[in-house]
């Protein structure tokens, strides 16, 4: 399970009234790294609260390790792994 901060960074060209949730800041958890063709779901609270995204595009990597760029159907994420740590610590 990985503790994540993912930032939107753009939407989509032709979804102009979303335009007001670029630069929002979703903190929690993915239950594994992006995989292109699969929506990606960030659990944000222990009660169940998530966020999922549309099919993910393609998955960017940098020099940073910690540092992922995901596109989607409908926008650009950046993602900054806090850490990588076992379900059953989070769970317990």
């Amino acid at each position: 399970m990985l503790s994540v901060v993912a930032t939107k960074i753009r939407t989509a060209r032709d979804c102009s009234s979303n335009t007001s949730t670029v630069g929002r800041i979703y903190e929690g958890y993915l239950l594994s790294t992006p995989v292109v063709g699969r929506g990606m779901v960030l659990f944000r609270d222990p009660n169940g609260r998530r966020m999922v995204t549309t099919s993910v595009r393609r998955v960017l990597t940098t020099s940073d390790e910690e540092v992922l760029y995901v596109e989607t159907e409908n926008s650009v994420y950046r993602l900054r792994i806090r850490s990588s740590q076992p379900a059953a610590a989070i769970a317990g």
